[in-house]
């Protein structure tokens, strides 16, 4: 086997697997467990992966702060897979906080055209224009300021008004997952102080992100995975202990 394709072979398992193990690997490829440090310190060196104690794990990234328009339209296939396994959990008459995200705005068009009578809560504008026109669904726009920034209303004022409610479920968009450090992020900190008020006052909360956030970390650190009921991707929900 040619060092680029083991090389590339190393980099796709650790795509799909998130960590990879020397021992492992040395297997895998009938080659010496040095010849494979050596391959672990060549791609590390061009900033493909982080080697750790015994292996290596994805080099992992920080987001660009992007606006609600710009991410619309990104990964809408995925975004709509993760959707439609959303609303399964969602039951008649429940009380459903709808966070800001792309993938809870895809939520809102699912729920639209369902036919489950629930309150719908949100602190998201395009939410609450998703679904005016569908009487089936009771509204509660949160109060508070609109931060340009987040694209919501968020702040101090905001988490005391979502403090006066308790929500059977909750579904959360986040920037980042980090497996390894139980850490769930986003960029802005009003944004994820905001967050962890909707976990804090929600029955059950899901998280709602493309798989390839498990590779990212943003600035602020919101909750811990262990806070949280699950988390939906486009193939799998994965619910936590």
């Amino acid at each position: 086997m040619f060092l680029e394709e083991r090389h590339k072979r190393i980099l796709n398992k650790l795509t799909a697997e998130g960590r990879v193990k020397v021992k492992d690997l040395a297997k895998e490829f009938n080659v010496t467990e040095d010849c494979i440090r050596k391959d672990l310190r060549e791609l590390e060196n061009n900033q493909k992966l982080k080697r750790v104690y015994g292996g290596a794990i994805l080099q992992r990234t920080h987001q660009d702060l992007r606006t609600i328009d710009e991410r619309k339209n990104i990964n809408l296939d995925e975004k709509r897979k993760i959707a439609r396994s959303a609303l399964t959990f969602i039951q008649e008459n429940d009380t459903v906080f709808l966070d800001t995200s792309t993938n809870t705005l895809e939520i809102a068009k699912e729920l639209a055209t369902a036919n489950k009578k629930v309150t719908v809560v949100t602190n998201m504008l395009e939410i609450v224009f998703q679904l005016k026109a569908h009487p089936h669904i009771k509204i509660i726009c949160i109060g508070g300021e609109f931060n340009h920034e987040v694209g919501a209303i968020v702040g101090t004022a905001t988490e005391s008004y979502i403090r006066s409610f308790t929500y059977d479920i909750a579904f959360i968009g986040a920037c980042g997952v980090n497996k390894d450090s139980g850490y769930v992020s986003t960029i802005s900190l009003v944004d994820g102080t905001t967050k962890k008020t909707i976990i804090e006052c929600a029955n059950r909360s899901y998280l709602v992100i493309e798989k390839e956030k498990f590779n990212y970390d943003a600035f602020y650190k919101f909750a811990r995975l262990e806070e949280i009921t699950g988390i939906i991707t486009e193939d799998e929900v994965i619910l936590e202990p």
